[in-house]
């Protein structure tokens, strides 16, 4: 049953898969019924979408087309034989097929002649939208086998089915389910919300007098990410860092690369690339990346609420491209680059609707040119030699430092300012302060 709202509260909502042990149960016949009733109500919307922009609680939306289908006076009969629940789940999902297919059509109608060269878009031919089964279409759910009311020889049965998902905690609530059916195996698709405190944005939560705020510098050779604590008072605007933590990369990165350059070497090998070239290296780096993205993504959530991180911002990386030369390294940096997005994306998803922490973004530039103060870094072979006796610097490839005596990890120090960024956005007068017996971090 879906959460109504709640004063102080904002509801979060995710989807839970299961595992459908249907035996011998065909449930073809269902989602054939409710493919029929769709594209039955889709005609009915294309021919009078007057009812489309209504409310519902003003006898339009579903209900307009309903009162035109049912009953003794109806207009347009239903010319099926089907449970009111499934029929309303019908009609909402045609609904939304039409209010696709307009506003595509709108944009295309917006488009200068110049744009407008090919065909526009055409309404909805073919359905194979999964079947709803809203309230009344299922019952005794105890998390382990539900009953379902689905079609069988022509005829509306209630079946006991049994299926098999991960716990999930006691603060979600299922929804009603979705069954998708996926060559021989059957799931459900269950939407479960929950409570989560309301923040009021990341405006109200800098406002406050102390802040956490977890600084993400993304990496692409030695480490997946390089994570930096930092805390604000806003009575003096003194930032110091409380912790930090460097996320490797795992050992997937290494074995996606050797996989990379085995399917450029067939590819070379043969000349020819076919449908299915290569599929089970694929799938093998399709799964390899996902689970590294999960992992990284849940060190990064764990850290946050670990240290009681209030924001965790990222930098702003949506324009890298893969510079040309083999076909390995290129598709190795589009994954790479493809694997930063989603990891921000997941962290966003997963920190706000598990512990209530907001996900930022911040402008990239000068984040590893510059020092937490503005000061210019000195980078790998760029430390000036005749200083670096007199300073006591130890230069290496992942080392950067200023005359000021200040050093740190490249990485680091990127994080450092990410966070700082962050916090500058809000609280403008906020500094910097480097722990005074932390000299050489």
């Amino acid at each position: 049953m879906a959460l109504s709202r709640c004063k102080g509260y904002a509801i979060v909502t995710k989807s839970l898969r299961c595992k459908l042990e249907r035996g011998d149960i065909d449930l073809t016949e269902t989602k054939t019924a409710f493919n029929e009733v769709v594209e039955f109500y889709y005609i009915l919307i294309n021919t009078s979408p007057t009812g489309v922009d209504i409310p519902t609680n003003q006898d339009g939306g579903w209900r307009y087309y309903e009162l035109l289908t049912i009953g003794d006076n109806a207009q347009y009969p239903l010319p099926f034989d089907c449970p009111a629940a499934f029929r309303r789940s019908a009609i909402r999902k045609a609904i939304g097929a039409y209010k696709s297919w307009r506003t595509n059509y709108l944009k295309w109608q917006k488009r200068s002649k110049r744009q407008r060269h090919h065909r526009p878009p055409v309404p909805t031919r073919k359905f194979n939208f999964s079947p709803s089964f809203d309230s009344g279409m299922w019952k005794e759910d105890d998390g382990e086998s539900i009953m379902l009311k689905i079609r069988r020889d022509g005829q509306w049965i209630w079946v006991k089915f049994t299926y098999r998902s991960y716990q999930i905690d006691s603060g979600w609530v299922k929804g009603s389910p979705v069954v998708v059916l996926k060559g021989s195996k059957a799931y459900l698709i269950f939407p479960v919300e929950k409570y989560v405190p309301a923040t009021g944005g990341i405006k109200n939560v800098m406002a406050q007098d102390s802040f956490r705020v977890l600084g993400i510098d993304m990496d692409l050779d030695k480490h997946s990410a390089i994570c930096s604590v930092l805390e604000t008072n806003a009575r003096d605007g003194k930032t110091v860092e409380v912790a930090r933590h460097f996320i490797k990369q795992l050992a997937s990165v290494k074995c996606r690369k050797r996989n990379l350059g085995q399917i450029a070497v067939r590819m070379n090998a043969t000349g020819i690339i076919h449908k299915g070239f290569c599929s089970k290296w694929w799938e093998r780096l399709h799964n390899r990346e996902v689970d590294m993205g999960r992992a990284i993504v849940r060190q990064i959530v764990h850290l946050a609420q670990g240290y009681g991180c209030k924001v965790i911002a990222f930098e702003h990386l949506s324009n890298l491209t893969p510079t040309h030369g083999k076909y390995s390294r290129r598709s190795n940096l589009k994954r790479a680059y493809w694997l930063k997005s989603k990891i921000y994306l997941n962290v966003k998803r997963i920190a706000y609707q598990d512990y209530a922490i907001l996900t930022t973004r911040v402008n990239p530039r000068n984040t590893s040119r510059l020092d937490p103060w503005g000061n210019q870094v000195w980078r790998r072979d760029l430390f000036p030699t005749k200083e670096l006796d007199y300073l006591e610097y130890q230069p290496g490839a992942d080392w950067v430092g200023t005359i000021n005596g200040y050093q740190a990890h490249s990485g680091l120090n990127a994080a450092r300012n990410v966070g700082m960024k962050a916090i500058l956005r809000y609280k403008s007068f906020a500094v910097f302060s480097r722990q005074p017996e932390s000299r050489g971090v």
